[in-house]
């Protein structure tokens, strides 16, 4: 775990996940098994992120949201609150619903 990293009540990171420097995994998030979350990043209140996920520099995974195994989620992306990524989000996209796909006038999800 880097220095600067915020671990609130509830929250789990399992085996061998990376956890970059000025994390915040906020209360009941659980990381699975081998993720890298990059620098700075927040895994917000109750989100669940599969295995094998890769979550890039100042990236927000917002409120309850639901992550699936194996994907990227590119730096300084958005995912909003209850959205469940079934595909990567390339960096910089904000996406939104179930399955996640992004807002109005940017890049499609990869």
């Amino acid at each position: 775990m880097a220095p600067g990293s915020h671990f609130l009540a509830g929250s789990v990171v399992n085996a061998a996940a990376e956890i970059g420097v000025g994390v915040i995994v906020n209360t009941n998030a659980s990381i699975d098994h081998d993720c890298k979350i990059g620098d700075y990043a927040h895994v917000a209140p109750g989100v669940a992120i599969g295995g094998d996920v890769t979550v890039g520099q100042s990236a927000l995974i917002g409120i309850g949201s639901r992550v699936l195994s194996g994907l990227t989620i590119g730096a300084g992306a958005t995912v909003a609150g209850g959205a469940v990524v079934v595909h990567d989000v390339p960096p910089g996209v904000t996406v939104v619903g179930s399955p996640a796909g992004p807002v109005a006038g940017e890049s499609a999800v990869s």
